[in-house]
């Protein structure tokens, strides 16, 4: 199991998401808990997970998750034992009746009486998760909103006798706040994080960096 899948099925089982004994359920948390609770950004990720529980929140902690075994195989490999399900003993055998001859078990290739199949695997990669509102509108606000303050500045620089020096600066740090934007949008989007919202910020930040862009040509031409 890569570490992905390994991150998002151990945050499934702590936030009860996955079928699982209590056992394993506490010992997984500890585990998870144990780790990221001494890291700032960790303990920061599982503080919203208890505050906000949903989709977007365990998305964080198990990205999160996902750096720190990456970092440490030991850790990686001591939270698969931790995911296996305990092995239940096998079911006593009954003694023969002596009224009744002995026959022979026949082979089978199913499931024992009385117990259903299994159900299938559902990989733990497949599952898409929602990103938190406040995600997106951080997004959102360093795209056009962000701009519009940028050109705003620029309007009292201008008035006030500024030179293109500052005009400068000001459309790069606009530039730099908007491809950061950008960078987090696709982050998001890498972890299976995704929604029409988040897309939609993602490209419309893209074509503000575009335009802030062309401004700051236009303006160290002039």
């Amino acid at each position: 199991m890569r570490a992905s899948e390994l991150a998002i099925t151990a945050v499934r089982v702590m936030t009860g998401g996955a079928p699982a004994t209590a056992e394993r359920r506490a010992a997984v948390r500890e585990l998870v808990r144990g780790r990221l609770g001494g890291d700032p950004l960790g303990a920061s990720a599982l503080a919203r997970l208890d505050e906000q529980p949903g989709e977007g929140p365990e998305g964080i902690v198990a990205s999160v998750l996902n750096d720190a075994l990456r970092a440490d195989p030991d850790f990686a490999a001591l939270l698969a034992r931790a995911l296996q399900a305990p092995q239940s003993p096998p079911p006593p055998a009954q003694p023969p009746n002596p009224a009744q001859p002995a026959t022979r078990p026949r082979a089978t290739t199913g499931p024992p009486p009385g117990h259903p199949p299994a159900p299938a695997a559902i990989p733990a990669g497949a599952r898409v998760q929602v990103p938190a509102a406040a995600d997106v509108r951080k997004i959102v606000l360093l795209g056009f909103p962000q701009m519009m303050l940028a050109y705003t500045l620029l309007y009292i620089a201008t008035q006030n006798g500024a030179g293109s020096g500052i005009a400068i600066l000001v459309l790069l740090v606009s530039a730099g706040l908007t491809g950061y934007g950008i960078w987090l949008g696709i982050d998001l989007l890498r972890q299976h994080i995704r929604s029409g919202a988040l897309v939609a910020a993602v490209v419309f930040d893209m074509l503000v960096l575009l335009r802030v862009l062309l401004w700051l040509l236009d303006t160290a031409r002039n």
